[in-house]
C-alpha cells in the first residue's frame, strides 16, 4: 500500500510501535488494533482501505499525542488482509 512520513501535534508523548490487522469483507475494509499499544486505540472501518489507512493514523496520532515526524506502513499480506505499521518515536525491531 502506502507509507508516508507524516506531522503530528498534540501534547504528551506515549512512544511506541502502533499496529492494526485490516481485513477486507467485501462490501468495507475493518482495521483492530493489537500489540503492546493497542490500549486505547479505536478499531477503524472504511469502504476503501485508503479511508481506513487515514481513520488508523488519526487514531495513532491522538493516541501517542505526538509532535514529531512518524512514518507509517501498510503491508498487504494477502488480497484481504494488510498489516498497518506506525514507529512513534521508537524503532520496530520484529521479536
Amino acid at each position: 500500500f502506502f507509507s508516508w512520513t507524516v506531522v503530528g501535534n498534540m501534547g504528551e508523548v506515549k512512544k511506541g510501535v502502533y499496529q492494526y490487522k485490516l481485513t477486507s469483507s467485501g462490501s468495507g475494509w475493518t482495521a483492530k488494533p493489537f500489540g503492546e499499544m493497542a490500549d486505547g486505540l479505536a478499531e477503524c472501518t472504511g469502504a476503501t482501505a485508503e479511508e481506513v489507512e487515514k481513520a488508523m493514523y488519526d487514531a495513532c496520532k491522538e493516541a501517542s499525542g505526538t509532535e514529531k515526524e512518524f512514518t507509517f506502513a501498510n503491508d498487504m499480506v494477502s488480497p484481504k488482509v494488510s498489516l498497518f505499521t506506525a514507529a512513534i518515536e521508537a524503532a520496530y525491531e520484529p521479536k
